[in-house]
């Protein structure tokens, strides 16, 4: 009896090797939970991480996105989840966006690992849960940002829709039609992404122009449930899709050469991007190795691979030709990755159920020898290196003078050895501090590989817990001396925030009672005229003003409140305009009851 019997791109052996109870839903979503609260809950935040996690939490009183309530373009179905959990007393807005971050992050695991079984066969998609859940962009949101976490559940839920129909089950057209529709409500740019992956599904399970017209239909009902409520809160159609156009447009701006960024923030565009997409999977190599077989290969199949490509192509070519600047935004590649690495794990575990090296034990216990040895006596940065070729090496060596396996090496001792040094892996580049690098070489090639070094090396960081810890550190400090100096003159004290260390929208929700005075510029791209706008809490009390030098009026006698960011430009000018007076992270400045005025940059102080 042959070994492998190819059906369909996918293996069976001689003897059942599934282990059932790996594939039940209700034990994919127990287990991934208890892994998801006990990475995330030590690490929760106390405080709303981002400026746009003030704007999810002014939404759920008033939807406009013309005000950032939310920001655009709007994501209707995730504020309509947190007015749900308002609704049912989540009444701090800290412990409810962890709690949709948690439910976000398991049911994006549990789908995962239940249809990925299903699209890519064996145990591949619990394999690849396995390595999502630790990966450090998963992480990293999963503890930070609730919104972002969905990407990956409607990836998904999509996905597993359409692969019923890529497999020819016709009625499937019509049901991934209405949840890609209703997905992209999360995030709406999600539904053009995955768009092309649904058409071709369609295309394949040959459907009639009828039921395929009815399939659109569906869609477009399924957008227009959460887009016209959107549109209608925020002004109308009009003012709703300039509003996101002149985001996307703004946002662009910053990543992307096609908008207007130069080339080397679009190089550094490039390679956070392979980054956040890519760091989970060097841990796989030995899995890769052990699953390669000379006369088939890998065995994915045409099929497969092609469905892979168009649920991952669009997403990406989107992150790097127009918009990637957090983490969280690459989460909806993740999944096709992941089912991936997960397929080559599977594999390589059935296949090493079958034929085993005869020196199993003692190649293992020398490589884990080996990967302590690299974990413990040298950096992080060198064992991100030196990790995946030791597992490299390891399978190469694990592949030599094979002999049959009946039962001698237990298959969970060889799942849990494909999978530990991916885990390794995740654990040293989420919790390693210090990633941060800037080069030395000033021209040449060394300066080129300088400068790539330190794009990955920040894509890195980027992810980190050390990130969180710093942002939320910072943050904290920032607000804190804020309100401590503001309770010293109370009544009398003004915030004046240009590019500070706290963002000023997280000043004015924990603050609320003071002026927040935001001087800035109308858009992110460069040339854009500077602003003075003042918010108290989230309401803009006077419109944005502009000119040249633009004026800032503030009462005579007034305590100014600076938060400016370190060593810039602008800090050095107000510190000399007005013998500003150091309070940790901010400046401040008690102005003379006579009336003044004296210039700032592009700005004019006058009280």
């Amino acid at each position: 009896m042959p070994l492998l019997r190819i059906a369909d791109a996918e293996w069976q052996f001689p003897y059942d090797s599934s282990v059932p109870w790996i594939r039940r839903p209700w034990f994919a979503a127990l287990f991934f939970g208890v892994l998801v609260f006990a990475t995330r809950y030590p690490l929760r935040p106390g405080q709303l991480v981002t400026f746009d996690d003030v704007n999810f939490a002014y939404s759920i009183g008033h939807f406009d996105i013309r005000a950032s309530q939310p920001h655009p373009p709007g994501y209707p179905l995730f504020v309509m989840e947190l007015r749900t959990l308002w609704w049912l007393r989540f009444r701090r807005m800290e412990t409810l966006l962890f709690a949709l971050a948690v439910a976000g992050s398991i049911a994006a695991l549990a789908p995962v690992a239940v249809a990925g079984n299903r699209m890519m066969g064996g145990d591949s998609g619990f394999c690849a849960a396995c390595l999502l859940v630790l990966h450090p962009v998963f992480w990293h949101a999963g503890i930070t940002s609730a919104v972002r976490v969905q990407l990956a559940v409607v990836s998904m839920a999509v996905a597993a829709c359409c692969w019923r129909a890529w497999r020819g089950h016709r009625r499937w057209v019509l049901w991934s039609a209405v949840v890609l529709g209703l997905g992209a409500g999360i995030r709406p740019e999600t539904g053009p992404l995955l768009f092309p992956l649904w058409a071709a599904c369609a295309l394949r399970a040959r459907v009639g122009w009828r039921a395929g017209g009815r399939a659109l239909a569906a869609m477009a009902g399924a957008v227009l449930v959460w887009l016209a409520p959107a549109m209608l809160a925020s002004g109308g159609p009009v003012p709703f899709v300039r509003a996101c156009l002149d985001y996307l447009s703004d946002q662009a701006s910053v990543s992307s050469g096609l908008f207007g960024a130069a080339g080397r923030r679009w190089q550094t565009t490039f390679w956070h991007t392979v980054v956040w997409t890519l760091c989970g999977l060097p841990g796989c190599g030995a899995a890769a190795v052990l699953a390669w077989r000379r006369r088939w290969g890998w065995e994915f199949g045409w099929e497969r691979l092609a469905f892979l490509a168009l649920w991952f192509a669009p997403a990406f070519a989107f992150a790097i030709l127009v918009h990637v600047e957090d983490p969280g935004h690459a989460l909806a590649m993740l999944p096709p990755l992941a089912l991936a690495a997960g397929y080559l794990v599977s594999r390589a575990l059935d296949l090493t159920q079958a034929e085993v090296s005869p020196w199993w034990g003692a190649i293992v216990a020398a490589a884990s020898l080996a990967v302590a040895w690299i974990v413990d006596r040298h950096s992080a940065e060198f064992a991100v290196l030196w990790l995946p070729a030791a597992c490299l090496g390891g399978g190469l060596v694990l592949r030599m003078g094979r002999v049959k396996n009946f039962g001698v090496v237990p298959r969970a001792q060889v799942l849990l050895v494909l999978l530990a040094p991916a885990a390794l892996l995740d654990v040293t580049m989420f919790l390693h501090r210090g990633w941060y690098y800037r080069g030395a070489a000033e021209s040449g090639w060394h300066a080129a590989a300088d400068r790539i070094e330190a794009d990955l090396a920040s894509g890195l960081a980027l992810t980190s817990a050390e990130h969180i810890a710093k942002t939320l550190a910072v943050d904290d400090h920032t607000i804190r001396e804020v309100r401590r100096l503001a309770a010293e003159r109370p009544g009398e004290t003004v915030v004046a925030w240009e590019s500070g260390p706290a963002a000023w929208r997280k000043i004015a929700y924990y603050a609320p009672e003071l002026p927040v005075a935001v001087l800035d510029h109308r858009r992110i791209r460069a040339g854009s005229p500077a602003v003075v706008a003042w918010w108290r809490g989230n309401r803009l009390e006077r419109p944005e003003q502009s000119g040249a030098p633009v004026r800032m009026s503030v009462p005579a006698g007034a305590r100014v409140i600076w938060v400016l960011k370190p060593g810039s430009e602008f800090e050095a000018a107000v510190r000399g305009a007005f013998a500003a007076q150091a309070a940790g992270p901010v400046w401040y400045t008690d102005l003379p009851e006579s009336s003044g005025s004296r210039p700032v940059g592009e700005y004019e102080i006058a009280w």
